[in-house]
């Protein structure tokens, strides 16, 4: 698996009560994209830190897709950046490091139902839309409307 997948975005509006949440977060994962080249006890503790942070934030995070110590890191988050209530991606591709379905359902607690996100090319390709906290449902991969 690549370290980057093609990612993209349409109609993810962030709910109001969670812009200010939303916004240090895409922080936090920009700053902390380069995890995986700090070596050691420090990547371990490191780790650890922003497990316990994303725990804090979220609640779909702490109860479905992570331990106290461990958990993926989703930093495709920081390659988006919210503008005017919409979270826009900088990037044509993300971080690969947590599977597709697994970083839409932790935004599905920070956006409105209506979301789409796409992850992919070519026969790999897969899309997911946010029904609510914690209920996304696959897409047709031509992009268009349909669940599968």
């Amino acid at each position: 698996m690549s370290d980057r997948i093609a990612c993209r975005a349409d109609n993810v509006r962030v709910r109001k009560e969670h812009r200010e949440r939303v916004e240090d977060l895409v922080y936090k994962m920009f700053e902390r994209r380069n995890h995986r080249y700090v070596g050691g006890q420090e990547q371990d503790w490191l780790t650890v830190e922003l497990v316990q942070s994303l725990r804090r934030e979220s609640q779909v995070y702490r109860e479905e897709l992570s331990s106290k110590t461990d958990g993926p890191l989703p930093f495709a988050l920081g390659y988006f950046k919210l503008r005017d209530g919409n979270l826009n991606l900088t990037t044509d591709k993300v971080p690969a490091n947590v599977p597709p379905e697994t970083f839409v359902r932790f935004l599905s607690e920070f956006v409105e139902p209506g979301a789409k996100l796409w992850f992919g090319s070519g026969d790999e390709r897969e899309g997911w839309k946010i029904q609510g906290v914690d209920d996304v449902v696959p897409m047709d991969v031509g992009g268009n409307d349909t669940e599968l």
